[in-house]
């Protein structure tokens, strides 16, 4: 959805090492196979919940959200819902005015939500924006409402005289949604749980491409960063964080290199998973051989097999006929008995 795609533009990226709650809301003016508002909920990066316009429900995304919100608590969020839509389609007729604008098609944008920490600290954020821009935002600490756009300064002045509402969303960013981050984090541990990531260097080929990847990890929040000889490789081609079958992830980043280069290279990786940076060194032409050098391992242990069986029937042969040259004749136990008394005397 249009909405939606632009209003992700305007998400921060989340720190390794931490958790987050965000609220997404998007209000368009009408448009024809797209509903005027839309409400979405993450918990990292795992959607729980959307409310729209078209259907008027709140609906879980979730198993586990389900089997942990009573009735009566999904009746007030659904209620908080659709009284977000009225408030947002009210909106837009009023800041199309305020921006000088009188047709087409304008977004009202909405992203709110915190960020828990490993180290318990935490951060909350509000924040609007209008037709893809940045159009308001709050600041917590001071409790006021800043804009980067001249046409906002009037809303901004209004919303600063709520001191009273200001101070409702301080105390929600800073301890409202922690507590609910935490409940749902709670609610959903087996499905949220931290995965830790496992890293490898691929070369394809005889190519020049040496790519660091990272796979298997939860949550999605991860820095990955290529080094040569201790010094940071600036220029890198990455394929973005990827979603794998089982809810984890994965991300590829590569460079164009020698591979006479007889640099070290290594590929460092951060995350809430690991209790420290993991550091992989890429071993050079080492590893470009190893599956030839596995295949010519296994052979040569195949050679040795096939040796020693032959030595074998060899030995188990010699023992069968006795000493060289002597052809037994065929008797029975008793006459293999006197032949050998014969020749022990």
């Amino acid at each position: 959805m249009i909405g939606l795609i632009v209003l992700v533009l305007l998400c921060g990226g989340v720190s390794a090492g931490s958790h987050s709650l965000r609220y997404f809301f998007t209000s368009m003016t009408p448009n024809p196979g797209f509903p005027e508002f839309v409400g979405v909920g993450y918990v990292d990066d795992v959607q729980f919940v959307m409310y729209d316009s078209d259907r008027k429900e709140l609906i879980p995304r979730e198993q586990w959200m389900v089997e942990s919100e009573g009735p009566e608590a999904w009746a007030r969020k659904k209620f908080l819902a659709q009284e977000r839509e009225m408030t947002f389609k009210a909106r837009i007729p009023i800041l199309m005015s305020r921006a000088n604008q009188s047709a087409g098609i304008r977004t009202i944008q909405m992203m709110t939500g915190c960020d828990l920490r490993d180290d318990g600290t935490s951060t909350g954020f509000n924040q609007y924006g209008w037709d893809g821009r940045d159009f308001l935002s709050f600041d917590k600490d001071h409790m006021v409402w800043v804009t980067p756009v001249p046409w906002g300064q009037n809303i901004q002045h209004n919303w600063n005289q709520d001191r009273v509402g200001n101070l409702g969303w301080k105390n929600y960013l800073e301890e409202e949604c922690i507590e609910w981050l935490r409940k749902y984090l709670l609610y959903g541990q087996r499905e949220l749980r931290v995965v830790a990531p496992v890293v490898s260097f691929t070369r394809p080929g005889d190519s020049n491409r040496l790519s660091c990847v990272v796979t298997g990890f939860y949550p999605q929040a991860i820095e990955v960063t290529l080094w040569r000889d201790g010094v940071m490789i600036d220029e890198i081609l990455s394929s973005g964080i990827l979603p794998n079958h089982d809810r984890t992830y994965q991300i590829r980043k590569w460079i164009e290199f020698d591979p006479e280069d007889q640099a070290e290279y290594s590929c460092r990786v951060e995350h809430s998973g690991l209790t420290e940076m993991m550091v992989v060194i890429y071993a050079g032409l080492k590893s470009d051989s190893q599956i030839p050098v596995t295949v010519g391992i296994v052979l040569v242990i195949l050679g040795l097999i096939i040796v020693l069986v032959i030595v074998a029937v060899a030995v188990y042969k010699r023992k069968v006929t006795g000493t060289s040259g002597y052809n037994p004749t065929k008797t029975s136990d008793k006459g293999e008995s006197s032949s050998s008394s014969s020749a022990n005397a």
